[in-house]
C-alpha cells in the first residue's frame, strides 16, 4: 500500500515509518529531505513541504491511499501557532487529501481533546479532529497519552534532570495522573489501522495499562536509572509566574502557562476499545523503561 506520513522524521513519525515499512508498505514523508535521507536512506521517498502550504502538500499525496497525520506542537513559536500549525494545517492536510484523491486520513491527536478544552492546545487538536471527521474521507482518530521510548522528548529531558541535580522538580502535588505508553505499542496499533476497516469512523484512546500518578512515573524511572533523588514540590502558585516571563521572552518557551494547565488536569483514557479492536496487551510502564534503558 502506498502511504504518506506527515511529521515523518519526528519521535512519533519516524518509528510509525519504521513499523510501517516493516509490513512492506511505499512510504512518502513530507518532511525536510535531508533530514529524511539520514534517518531512512533510501527506503522512502521524502516531499519538502510544510502543513502550512497546501501547494506543498498535493506531490507528498500523490497516488498514496493513507495519510497519516502527526505534525504538532506542544509550544507555540512566533511563526507556529496553535491555531495555525494544528487547526489551519489540518484544514490543509485534508483539502490536499481530498485533491490528491486520498481514501483514509489518520490522525494522532491528544487525550483531553474536547470542544471545551481549558487549555488551547487542546481546543485546536479538537478543531483539527472536526476538519478530519468533515472531510468526506474514511478516518480514525487516536488521542493518546504521553508516549516514550528511546529518544523520546519526556524521558530524555527528565532522565538529564535525575542525572545532574540531586533533587527532581515536581510541580504541585504531583498526584495528577498519566497514562504513559510505549512507542512500540503505539506503532503497533496506528500501523494496523492502515489495513482494518473496523477502525474507520473512530476516535480510539491510546495509553499503557497502568494510570499512574506523576510522582510514580518520575520514581519509577529514578529506579530505572539506579540514582536516589529527592522530590522537590514546587506549588503550581510559585512556577505559574515563571512560565508567564518565559513566555514572554523566550519562543518557543521551555514551560508555559497552557503546560501548566495540562499537567494539572491529567493525560488518562479509556483504553478498552483499544484493546479489543486491535488485540494488543499494552506494556507497563515500568517494563517499558528497561527497553529505553536496559535492563
Amino acid at each position: 500500500m502506498k502511504i504518506a506520513v506527515t511529521g515523518g522524521t519526528g519521535f512519533v513519525g519516524r518509528n510509525l515509518v519504521n513499523r510501517l515499512l516493516s509490513d512492506n508498505h511505499e512510504i512518502t514523508i513530507l518532511a525536510n529531505r535531508q533530514s529524511a535521507k539520514e534517518l531512512f536512506g533510501k527506503k522512502v521517498r521524502a516531499v519538502s513541504g510544510s502543513v502550512h502550504n497546501f501547494s506543498d502538500l498535493i506531490p507528498a499525496f500523490q497516488e498514496s491511499q493513507v495519510v497519516y497525520h502527526l505534525v504538532g506542537i506542544i509550544a507555540e513559536t512566533r511563526k507556529n501557532t496553535f491555531e495555525k500549525t494544528v487547526a489551519e494545517g489540518t484544514k490543509n492536510i485534508v483539502a490536499a487529501c481530498r485533491e490528491a484523491g486520498v481514501k483514509k486520513i489518520i490522525y494522532l491527536s491528544s487525550l483531553g481533546t474536547s470542544a471545551n478544552a481549558q487549555s488551547a492546545y487542546h481546543k485546536t487538536k479538537y478543531l483539527a479532529e472536526q476538519s478530519v471527521i468533515n472531510s468526506g474521507l474514511e478516518w480514525v482518530i487516536f488521542r493518546s497519552s504521553i508516549i516514550y521510548g528511546k529518544g523520546d522528548g519526556f524521558l530524555t529531558i527528565m532522565s538529564k534532570i535525575i542525572r545532574m541535580l540531586p533533587f527532581v522538580p515536581i510541580f504541585g502535588d504531583g498526584e495528577y495522573k498519566l497514562q504513559p505508553i510505549h512507542i512500540n505499542d503505539l506503532t503497533e496499533v496506528m500501523a494496523a489501522a492502515a489495513m482494518d476497516s473496523r477502525a474507520v469512523g473512530q476516535i480510539i484512546d491510546l495509553g499503557g495499562p497502568e494510570q499512574l500518578e506523576y510522582v510514580q512515573v518520575i520514581n519509577y524511572l529514578k529506579q530505572a536509572l539506579g540514582k536516589k533523588r529527592l522530590n522537590f514540590h514546587i506549588p503550581f502558585g510559585v512556577i505559574k509566574p515563571m512560565a508567564v516571563l518565559m513566555e514572554l521572552f523566550l519562543k518557543p518557551a521551555p514551560l508555559t502557562r497552557d503546560q501548566l494547565t495540562m499537567l494539572r488536569m491529567g493525560n488518562t483514557g479509556d483504553i478498552s476499545k483499544m484493546k479489543a479492536l486491535f488485540g494488543i496487551e499494552p506494556i507497563r510502564f515500568e517494563n517499558g523503561l528497561r527497553k529505553v534503558f536496559g535492563d
